[in-house]
């Protein structure tokens, strides 16, 4: 088990630190601060209007630049917003992933099963990350975007690999059948349950939301073993 989180670790590490951050970044100060520039104000357009009614003159002229020097650092708009999804995912990363890794290590025996899927829902659903406009637009893009797609799906195949070491994890103590199918189902739970709190708005409060999820999951874990 040790073995096998180290090597989750290392390959989670890979993707969001080294793959997910191949792009090309400016080496001057003054650059780098124009770059963060125009990406802020993308982030607010797209938020406030949406990306398909936002064009690259909007953004460099909200950011005060020329609309040359926004083209030295994006091709067009796509390739700013694929960016900003990088940036994204590299974040969600360091503020979720490695955290949950701990979560897995620690819940060792049948006594703290509860604990360590209460732990686990409240990490994912709490995350500053999932409040950020920036998520919203990326879910929504998925259905439209290929490229926005497949970012989504590789941190989504991510996501699944640590419910799926977490049930591994559990089933040392506890019987669980059809793992891979029980990590795709608590996933998609856990995913729409964020969207409703962080996104589409819900009139319960939201740590008894994460409460009750939590439990729910809980007993779909103890009880269904067929």
């Amino acid at each position: 088990m040790i073995v096998s989180l180290l090597c989750l670790r290392e390959k989670i590490t890979y993707y969001f630190m080294v793959k997910g951050k191949n792009v090309l970044q400016p080496k001057q100060k003054r650059s780098i601060a124009t770059k963060q520039k125009i990406k802020k104000v993308a982030m607010k357009l797209f938020s406030k209007s949406g990306y398909y009614s936002v064009t690259s003159n909007m953004i460099a002229a909200e950011a005060n630049v020329p609309i040359g020097s926004f083209y030295n650092y994006f091709k067009n708009k796509k390739t700013l917003m694929l960016e900003l999804t990088k940036d994204f995912n590299a974040g969600y990363h360091d503020d979720t992933f490695q955290k949950y890794l701990d979560i897995i290590d620690s819940t060792e025996r049948s006594e703290n099963l509860l604990s360590g899927v209460e732990k686990s829902v409240e990490l994912f659903l709490s995350s500053k990350y999932l409040s950020n406009p920036i998520y919203k637009i990326i879910h929504s893009l998925q259905f439209t975007e290929p490229d926005i797609l497949e970012l989504s799906e590789e941190v989504r195949k991510v996501e699944l690999e640590l419910i799926d070491q977490f049930l591994k994890q559990v089933n040392t103590f506890h019987p669980i059948k059809n793992i891979r199918l029980k990590a795709k189902l608590i996933h998609s739970s856990v995913e729409n349950v964020g969207l409703y709190i962080h996104h589409l708005g819900t009139s319960f409060n939201q740590k008894q939301l994460i409460k009750e999820t939590a439990k729910m999951l809980y007993g779909y874990l103890i009880l269904d073993n067929n």
